[in-house]
């Protein structure tokens, strides 16, 4: 009888510690979340970082993403995608100095369908136009961040408003976050 209270007790404590140790697992971090690239997952939760207007240049076959310097932000843009599938898009204070039309911050929603981003600006959205915004995003990696590339512009539309054509057809939002 004794024996087998030892054994009980033996099995109930490794089960016990197997239940703990599947607690601590961690949380998988940014890069395991978006590994399979746009998904509710990927973006949910994170604040994401801009350091401006990105040109997109060809290069001898090479394609070079490039800040382009009359739109480098400092501290960084940022844009919170919120479980609950709304936005927050926040300006450094330099883009006044560039922006005819200036929001601090802009609130919205988001979704992802059929591979495409949605994002619809609801609050501080006076400076844009459109007010939506719906196209193929992606999603790579690059020198230990995610990076989110919304092929075109959006949330720099003020910000861009004076640049020919031909430069708003070669510019892009990206934006990063760590994959830790």
């Amino acid at each position: 009888m004794k024996q087998k209270i030892l054994v009980l007790a033996a099995l109930t404590s490794f089960c016990l510690f197997a239940a703990c140790s599947d607690d601590a697992a961690s949380d998988p971090t940014r890069g395991e979340l978006c590994k399979t690239g746009l998904s509710d997952e990927c973006l949910a939760g994170g604040t994401w970082k801009m350091d401006g207007a990105t040109e997109i240049t060809d290069f001898d076959g090479d394609t070079l993403y490039t800040i382009n310097a009359n739109h480098k932000f400092n501290p960084p843009a940022t844009l919170f995608f919120g479980e609950d599938h709304s936005f927050t898009f926040t300006y450094p204070p330099q883009s006044t100095m560039l922006a005819s039309c200036y929001e601090g911050t802009t609130r919205g929603s988001w979704k992802i369908s059929g591979g495409m981003l949605e994002l619809k600006t609801t609050i501080g959205n006076t400076c844009f136009y459109p007010k939506t915004w719906k196209d193929k995003a992606t999603i790579k990696f690059a020198k230990g961040n995610v990076e989110l590339n919304i092929h075109g512009i959006f949330f720099l539309n003020s910000e861009m408003e004076n640049a020919d054509l031909a430069e708003k057809g070669r510019t892009t939002e990206i934006f990063y976050i760590s994959e830790q």
